[in-house]
């Protein structure tokens, strides 16, 4: 009579002998994740959502501590109390303008944020009440970030009609399917300039106001309802727009004046001039305008700008007659193209190493039956991923070359026990059908290979909850993984018995290679006997083997503290472009920025290893996803300037990104030492964006201790190996005029306030008074009243205007004006409600975490500025000085996210071990055996730092967090080979064999299938070993699982052994 099969038996059972039906079912199932991989949407990184949103406010006339008392605290008071609000960070002027940045929690839904948000701000009227101007909103979102940036010249074409060229081009582009916006970036936007002549108008007793009204209602025109007769409406209008510089020049201002009589009109720029520049390694510098296309979230980046191209050639070559010169300087479509196509092939020649080790160690045709289990069990989970909006990205693929070697484990301990079921049944004949006999195989392990599986699960579930912009950028593996090794224990137990029937044969010959192989297994199963045997007979032995192993393992746990083992967050990834940020003094004016910006894009050229440098001065860079959280798109002062630098692709190339930016550091600063404090090199990060690598906040209401604290951090900095780029957010102090009014000579002369700031609004820059419609602008033309720019330079000359009295007479500004020289107040910039000042720097062959920690000590045993530590943690420090002030210092940056992702992963290693303890405790139903199955866990550890620190010594590599994802993984492989001989003790000792002799028993059954499963995850990780950011995850798994799966075979018998009540 046969056994009674549990369930997993009888569904093996019944896909077995209904072979149509899996045939169908295997065939249906590849196809649906064939055509889910083409559909999926396809991108470079993770999509990660954390809404974000810039209000700026202007509150003219203001103070910066007068905005701040007035509206910020307000404010930050009322936005903190949105839901899912995580950080209010707030940047105040002297004059007075406000932006802050509300940022939401990440993975927070994007339209519940903005609906929030924007009833919150129509709620509170406070914000735009006396000369509070209402507030703008703009939206910052990771994910609207540009996949394509393209740059266009002209030979024959001015930069105003190159400018409205592109900008005709966006619309077309705007059309093109799943792309959600389109910008211009470049030339100057036009307006209509009427240029005053103050003399004149004094002559000719006119106002600057005068001019106001007559411009604004020059462009004004009504549509109405018209003539209504008794059976018909006519439509009527009002056109009284001026259409043409005539017209507008021809306007009647009083008395017969005309507006040509006081001033010139032009089409000219609208407000300060900017310069969008590129200069390549085959010429000079150009001007020129710049395009970026944004996709819709979800779709592919692919696909996306494939179509863009395509409407870009269509207008260059045919609209446009070849007028265009289009170069793509960035193109995320080909970047995630090429990094899928790159990770895809590592992924397949996984498998072929993995191919390669089963067929050593499997005769061909349970090999085959392995194998098959591989693409089937990959195309589900690409399934699988469709069906929960999933993407495919360098994360996606990364996760399931780390899968691999775990999903084939199901697959071959299968086949093994198929093959000796089937092997046993030839010798024996038992009486049942073939399809029984492997329903059988599969029955035995079937509830061992869900142990395993469901532990394998639990380590990857608490990867669900890391915490910040890691989180989702870590989410692939977190979901892949596990989706894997559940589609795997299905696949095994559906799939492998049917091929199986197909294809095994008990009778089957092995090659000559597998032979040796096996030749040489069964030498290295009798040295392990011996070896294990005399460890059994000697209990002073086993005592030893554990003594050493605890020893080995408290070793292990010193070396990182000794500093022979480093730590990194994530190494430097290897990109084809970096930035350049120049922060000149803010009284630079916006032409002498340029020629700074011009002298470093002069030497960056001069390196073979560029290709070419876009120059953004007085206007943001086109943000992409790593500048926009370094705050790139509130560059667009005049003493700000932003370089992207393109290099050689990383495949012409032996150097890479991060060699090539210390080298050109070097060289900038060699070459204009002068800049050395207003120029950094900021590199794209291989993870989430910070703000900049070192950032130090030092927190006071008082400016002038904020000042000196900071001052003394830079000094520390300055003098701190390997930091470079040293940086501090406030701005030097700098002179200022300001015109002080006369109120009792105003009086006297008969001179308003009105007329007075009227005039020195003109001699500032220029006042905006309508819009100028025309049916041929594609783009808002405002129109602006303006001064030459020659008369508004010197600031006795300004007091030499003439400005109107009540009488008609003309008097000079110097008559009821008085000039002051004073210092300009600084930026203040706050975080919440706290004001602080950010000092950052970037870093040279050094970890944050060991700057940050040499300059804790320092500042704790030596103090500051002045100031003594009174209280500290890993995140910052409590100041105080001799009077009593107190001030603040926090550590953001890279520091503090290595703090929180360290800090995340390791209580993802703890709750792992938690949850795969209680899984085997409901399995064994006692304390004690689990115990000992998780003993196995600290040689993974054991074998991961002793291998970073032969690669710290020799190759300089780090021990980083994808290396603790990888001792995550190692979590569950080594359970399982546990799990493996466990199960296989425990059946033996159910047929009366002892302790020693069942492990005797459960060491040659099971050295195969360990052996064999830490080879293919081992040899399978190697193909990623030459990733810049994943190498720490395949050299964990390396040495990790090496170490692990020689010691488990040790180890944990012996551990048995020693603790077993047997005598």
């Amino acid at each position: 009579m046969h056994q009674k099969m549990n369930f997993i038996g009888r569904v093996s059972h019944f896909f077995a002998v209904r072979r149509p039906l899996s045939l169908l079912l295997l065939i249906g199932v590849a196809l649906f994740g064939l055509l889910a991989f083409f559909l999926m949407s396809k991108q470079y990184n993770p999509e990660i959502i954390r809404p974000a949103f810039s209000l700026t406010l202007n509150y003219q006339g203001a103070t910066s501590e007068e905005a701040i008392n007035r509206v910020v605290y307000e404010l930050v008071e009322k936005v903190d109390s949105v839901p899912g609000v995580d950080e209010i960070l707030t940047r105040v002027t002297d004059g007075t303008t406000i932006v802050t940045t509300v940022i939401f929690d990440v993975g927070y839904d994007k339209t519940k944020a903005k609906v929030d948000l924007l009833s919150y701000i129509n709620e509170h009227s406070f914000l735009a009440k006396g000369a509070i101007g209402v507030p703008t909103i703009f939206e910052i979102n990771p994910e609207t970030v540009p996949v394509m940036q393209v740059v266009f010249r002209s030979l024959n074409l001015s930069i105003e009609d190159l400018r409205q060229a592109v900008l005709n081009l966006s619309h077309e582009i705007s059309a093109v399917p799943n792309v959600s916006e389109v910008s211009v970036t470049g030339g100057y936007t036009p307006a209509l300039v009427v240029e005053v002549d103050q003399t004149r108008l004094s002559q000719n007793k006119i106002s600057v106001q005068d001019i106001t009204k007559v411009l604004a209602s020059s462009q004004e025109r009504l549509v109405s309802l018209g003539l209504v007769g008794e059976k018909y409406t006519l439509e009527t209008t009002f056109d009284g727009r001026a259409n043409n510089l005539e017209e507008v020049s021809s306007l009647d201002i009083k008395n017969g004046i005309k507006i040509r009589d006081v001033a010139k009109v032009f089409i000219g720029t609208a407000g300060q001039r900017s310069y969008v520049l590129e200069q390549n390694n085959n010429g000079g510098t150009d001007e020129v305008v710049m395009m970026s296309v944004a996709k819709v979230e979800g779709s592919s980046a692919p696909i996306v700008t494939t179509e863009v191209k395509a409407v870009i050639d269509d207008y260059v070559n045919n609209e446009m007659s070849g007028q265009l010169i289009p170069t793509i300087v960035s193109d995320d479509g080909v970047t995630a193209a090429s990094e899928i196509t790159g990770l895809t092939t590592n992924l397949i020649q996984s498998i072929v190493i993995v191919a390669l080790v089963l067929l050593l160690f499997l005769s061909a045709r349970s090999a085959f039956v392995v194998l098959v289990s591989i693409p089937t069990t990959l195309l589900i989970v690409f399934g699988v991923g469709y069906l929960f909006d999933q993407t495919i990205n360098r994360i996606t693929l990364f996760a399931l070359i780390l899968s691999l070697g775990l999903l084939v484990d199901s697959a071959i301990v299968v086949v093994e026990n198929i093959y000796s079921h089937l092997k046993a049944a030839a010798i024996e004949p038992s009486g049942m059908s073939r399809e029984r006999v492997i329903a059988g195989a599969v029955d035995e392990i079937g509830v061992g290979l869900l142990l395993s599986t469901v532990t394998s699960v639990v380590v990857f579930i608490p990867m669900l909850y890391i915490t910040g912009m890691m989180g989702p950028y870590m989410g692939p593996i977190a979901f892949f993984v596990p989706t894997a090794l559940i589609v795997s224990l299905f696949v095994s137990i559906i799939f492998v018995p049917y091929v199986a029937t197909l294809v095994i044969n008990s009778h089957e010959k092995t090659s000559y290679l597998a032979r040796k192989i096996n030749n040489l297994m069964d030498r290295i199963l009798t040295i392990y006997r011996q070896v294990m045997s005399k460890v059994f007979s000697s209990r002073k032995k086993q005592k030893n083997i554990l003594l050493g192993a605890l020893a080995l393992f408290i070793v292990t746990l010193i070396l990182p503290a000794t500093g022979l083992v480093h730590f990194q967050m994530l190494p430097h990834a290897d990109r084809d472009q970096f930035y350049v940020f120049i922060d000149a003094p803010v009284d630079t004016s916006i032409e002498s920025t340029k020629e700074i910006s011009q002298k470093i894009s002069d030497v960056l050229l001069d390196s073979s290893q560029v290709v070419s440098a876009q120059q953004f001065v007085g206007t943001p860079p086109i943000v992409d996803f790593s500048t926009m959280f370094k705050g790139a798109q509130n560059r667009r002062q005049g003493y700000e300037a932003t370089l992207r630098v393109n290099l050689v692709s990383t495949k012409e190339r032996r150097e890479s990104s991060t060699e090539i930016v210390y080298n050109l550091r070097e060289k900038i600063i060699s070459a204009y030492p002068e800049y050395e404090s207003i120029v950094r090199l900021m590199e794209e990060p291989p993870g989430p964006p910070v703000q900049a690598t070192v950032v130090s906040k030092v927190v006071s209401e008082d400016s002038v201790v904020r000042e000196q604290i900071s001052t003394a951090l830079l000094a520390l900095y300055r003098n701190s190996a390997g930091v470079v780029d040293r940086h501090i957010s406030s701005d030097v102090a700098v002179g200022r005029i300001s015109y002080v009014f006369d109120s009792v000579a105003a009086d006297n002369l008969g001179v308003s306030r009105q007329s007075v700031m009227e005039i020195l609004s003109l001699t500032s820059g220029s006042v905006e008074v309508g819009e100028y419609q025309s049916s041929k602008n594609v783009e808002y033309t405002p129109i602006l009243l303006s001064v030459s720019p020659a008369l508004r330079s010197n600031p006795e000359q300004i007091l030499g205007y003439p400005v109107l009295t009540k009488t008609g007479e003309s008097v000079p500004l110097r008559s009821v004006l008085k000039i002051n020289h004073e210092i300009r107040p600084t930026n203040i910039s706050l975080e919440d409600n706290l004001q602080m000042t950010y000092v950052t720097a970037e870093l040279e062959n050094r970890s944050v975490i060991y700057v940050t920690i040499e300059l804790m000590r320092q500042i704790i045993s030596e103090g500051i500025a002045g100031y003594t530590v009174t209280d500290w943690n890993l995140f910052g420090m409590q100041l105080i000085n001799s009077d009593g002030v107190q001030a603040q210092i926090n550590f953001g940056g890279e520091w503090e996210m290595t703090l929180e992702n360290f800090r995340d992963l390791g209580m993802a290693m703890l709750v792992a071990l938690i949850l795969v303890y209680g899984v085997l405790v409901a399995q064994y139903n006692t304390f004690s055996t689990p115990g000992y199955v998780l003993l196995t866990v600290p040689l993974g550890l054991v074998g991961i730092i002793w291998g970073f620190l032969v690669l710290d010594k020799v190759f300089g590599i780090y021990l980083t967090a994808t290396a603790l994802i990888g001792f995550i993984a190692l979590i569950g492989i080594a359970v399982n080979n546990a799990i493996i001989l466990l199960e296989y003790t425990d059946q033996m000792r159910r047929k009366g064999f002892s302790l020693a002799e069942s492990l005797f028993e459960a060491g040659a059954a099971r050295l195969r299938p360990i052996m064999l499963t830490s080879l293919t995850t081992v040899l399978g990780s190697l193909t990623i070993a030459s990733d810049p950011v994943w190498s720490g995850l395949a050299w964990s798994i390396v040495f990790g699982l090496s170490l692990a799966t020689i010691l488990t075979l040790v180890i944990y018998p012996t551990v048995l052994v020693y603790f077993s009540k047997e005598k």
